[in-house]
């Protein structure tokens, strides 16, 4: 095996035990996962995940870095795409619930559960993964000001926050009532009265 394709193979193996940590976080919290179930899930030893991760903990910081890429990277690529600032933060929105729909849930819900570790480490890593989305709704709200779309008036910290507490709170409703309802469904009715909140009349 090439060192390319030795590189690719780590890659690829290093995805299968982050997403099969993210499917057990769901099923039991990220404090009752154990590296046995996350091989068993993937099909491996248990010593072939301690050639990737040195600990559990490890392998949920990978996973709080990949929560980073996509929330970060949802919000990129809505304001890449041409879109006015409100219709970016729709999209983003609408992106967040319907990824969270697909991945039940992860990305926050794994936000979540890292906290209730209490791990200073991971709050640090998820606090800053937090800090550095916020800071690019900031961005965006602050292009819609500049547009004229969003009220001059409106605290741009306050309003980020508000958005990222939104889709939080909702997804801890979700998961508390065992997903029975569909996020996608709640998408309307949150869009609507966040952008008469913010909208410049």
């Amino acid at each position: 095996m090439t060192m390319v394709q030795k590189h690719r193979s780590t890659i690829v193996r290093q995805k299968q035990i982050i997403d099969a940590a993210r499917k057990l976080i769901i099923r039991r919290g990220s404090e009752h996962i154990r590296v046995r179930e996350i091989a068993k899930m993937v099909g491996i030893s248990e010593g072939a995940i301690y050639r990737h991760f040195r600990s559990k903990k490890d392998i949920l910081s990978l996973l709080a870095d990949r929560i980073e890429d996509d929330l970060v990277g949802d919000i990129a690529r809505a304001s890449t795409d041409g879109h006015s600032a409100l219709e970016a933060l729709d999209k983003v929105l609408r992106s967040h619930l319907s990824a969270i729909e697909q991945r039940q849930g992860i990305s926050f819900q794994v936000i979540a559960e890292i906290i209730s570790l209490g791990d200073k480490k991971l709050n640090k890593k998820i606090s800053e993964t937090i800090t550095k989305y916020i800071g690019r709704l900031k961005e965006l709200l602050a292009e819609g000001v500049k547009s004229g779309e969003v009220r001059q008036d409106i605290d741009l910290e306050a309003a980020a926050t508000l958005f990222f507490g939104m889709v939080q709170g909702l997804v801890n409703i979700w998961a508390l009532s065992n997903y029975s309802f569909n996020l996608e469904e709640k998408y309307e009715p949150l869009w609507h009265t966040f952008r008469e909140s913010i909208i410049k009349r």
